[in-house]
């Protein structure tokens, strides 16, 4: 179970490097809807450039949801399961920032700051992970 949840980790730590890829896309799509002077975008302009990211964000909190589970059955310990409690309210954070975003936009500017944190404490949990695990044969094998 210990390798479930370490591949796991990974895994939600790629889909979060997508996520930020899509934004990206999006934003690049919208700037090249935009190219022509005095052309604006409406609404399914920008959900043709967004609608991956946004999409694909319910995918990235249902996965996080998943980790959360997987952690509770592989018994992480009360610390690590913390930090899954953690990343899970920044996840559930990110949407709630999302819709905020759309009606007052100044709020939209944390979506992306939160997107870091998630994207650090994933890469702290998922690179502390793997070191454990390469560590855990050396540690084994000098033990009496």
């Amino acid at each position: 179970m210990r390798a479930l949840y370490r591949i796991w980790a990974t895994l939600l730590f790629i889909l979060v490097i997508v996520q930020v890829g899509l934004a990206g896309y999006g934003a690049f799509y919208a700037a090249n809807k935009l190219e022509d002077e005095g052309s604006t975008i409406d609404e399914d302009v920008f959900f043709d450039g967004f609608g991956a990211h946004a999409l694909f964000g319910y995918l990235v909190l249902l996965a996080g949801l998943i980790f959360l589970v997987i952690g509770v059955a592989a018994g992480v310990g009360k610390w690590r399961l913390g930090r899954h409690g953690v990343l899970f309210a920044l996840l559930i954070l990110q949407v709630l920032l999302a819709w905020v975003g759309f009606g007052v936009p100044a709020i939209g500017f944390l979506h992306p700051v939160n997107a870091l944190l998630i994207f650090g404490l994933l890469g702290w949990i998922a690179s502390n992970e793997w070191r454990m695990s390469r560590a855990a044969p050396t540690s084994a094998a000098v033990s009496p």
